[in-house]
């Protein structure tokens, strides 16, 4: 039988062992920044270039396919997601879910169609100057408002407005992380954050997942830390499945995964974003940790038209903390080892060192590493992530003047 043959637009690196394992060739389009050894070594085909330019990527694409096709085309990576379908719809191969790729990269779409449904209703604006905003915010009586960009990812330029003031200044904080002249403000919504992780495969959807968050202090929204199962009561995990489900159809999914976020309200839950590719911050692993469900390797196997592999939890739960430090100076670092050690721990991995000068906190890229954990429940998971990150002693000075 011919070997398997997958395009790959941009490879953040978690799928080339799940590729391999399966026995898949695989060709990868990939940016500068993001190049290695192993990827230039192991693809069949390898370009780097910016998958953003669409011509380029379709014209490469159509090349490669020419002299060696390729039976699918993926990407687990953000800003791949849109060229991966076009070149799967321009080559006639599966990997095409356009539209729900469409639908959930800008964000305005995304509110529009729940509105048009009557799901999940979050009040909105698309503005383009502060005043706008302002009026915004007076219609809503003065209550607190979010700025984003409308297509935004990592949790750039995502600011609570709690004033009138703020408006202005975090309209600018805000403009710093788009390209586009205009910003989406949304109504603040309060709640605890959680994150849903879906498979779906020929249009049918399945809840792998939901995730409880933990993030930064207002008025930024980065987020320092996961855990999973979350602790939720049967009636509102049902709610959380429905609305999810819901959603999951209203966009088309085709197949693979979908990373949903949204905040459980006092009026139930409510849908802030969803992104169609597997949740990072390592959520992909937690996921395959306490359910089983290996999204990366499920989507593949599903395109491909394989048998999908086995699923066998290893862990009842799991948990996540980030060393998410800011405006200091890193005088020196102590404990990885140990914390490397401790009870429940899967992996410390730690970027923090001696001379580094650590801005503000600005989006998840900002983060130096993290702790990955297990337990026997949530609980437990949360508490050995906790133990472990604080076993990394870090000393440090503060920047002065520094910069929000």
């Amino acid at each position: 039988m011919t070997q398997k043959h997958v395009l790959l637009v941009g490879a953040p690196g978690i799928e080339l062992d799940k590729l391999e394992k399966l026995g898949v060739r695989y060709s990868i389009m990939q940016i500068p920044e993001r190049v290695t050894e192993r990827q230039f070594t192991n693809a069949s085909h390898y370009a780097v270039l910016d998958y953003r330019n669409l011509d380029e990527v379709l014209a490469v694409a159509r090349a490669w396919h020419s002299v060696d096709p390729f039976d699918a085309v993926v990407s687990f990576t953000e800003y791949g997601l849109y060229p991966a379908s076009r070149c799967a719809r321009a080559l006639g191969i599966p990997g095409d879910n356009l539209t729900a790729v469409e639908l959930t990269r800008d964000k305005t779409r995304t509110r529009e169609l729940l509105d048009r449904h009557g799901l999940s209703p979050v009040r909105h604006r698309l503005c383009a100057t502060p005043d706008d905003a302002l009026r915004f915010m007076r219609e809503l009586g003065g209550s607190p408002v979010v700025l984003k960009p409308r297509d935004g990812g990592l949790s750039e330029g995502v600011f609570l407005a709690e004033t009138e003031e703020e408006v202005a200044e975090r309209w600018e904080w805000t403009r710093r992380a788009t390209d586009g002249p205009v910003i989406l403000v949304e109504e603040f919504l309060t709640g605890p954050e959680f994150s849903v992780e879906s498979i779906s495969a020929g249009g049918r959807h399945e809840i792998a997942a939901i995730t409880e968050k933990v993030t930064t202090r207002l008025p930024r929204f980065v987020e320092t830390g996961h855990q999973m199962p979350a602790r939720l009561d049967e009636a509102t995990r049902s709610a959380i499945e429905l609305l999810v489900t819901e959603f999951l159809t209203l966009i088309e999914q085709k197949d693979g995964p979908v990373h949903t976020e949204l905040r459980l309200t006092a009026a139930g839950p409510r849908l802030i974003e969803a992104q169609t590719r597997a949740g990072g911050d390592q959520i992909w692993e937690l996921c395959e940790m306490v359910s089983g469900v290996d999204l990366i390797t499920e989507t593949v196997t599903t395109l491909l038209g394989l048998p999908r592999p086995g699923r066998t939890p290893v862990a009842p739960a799991a948990a996540i903390r980030f060393f998410s430090y800011e405006d200091i100076r890193i005088v020196g670092v102590e404990g990885v080892a140990e914390a490397q050690n401790a009870a429940g721990v899967i992996r410390v991995q730690c970027a923090l060192e001696a001379g580094q000068e650590l801005g503000a906190l600005t989006s998840s890229a900002a983060r130096q590493g993290y702790v990955l954990c297990t337990g026997e429940d949530a609980v437990q998971a949360v508490a050995n992530a906790e133990r472990a990150r604080d076993l990394v002693r870090v000393k440090s000075e503060p920047l002065l003047d520094a910069p929000v």
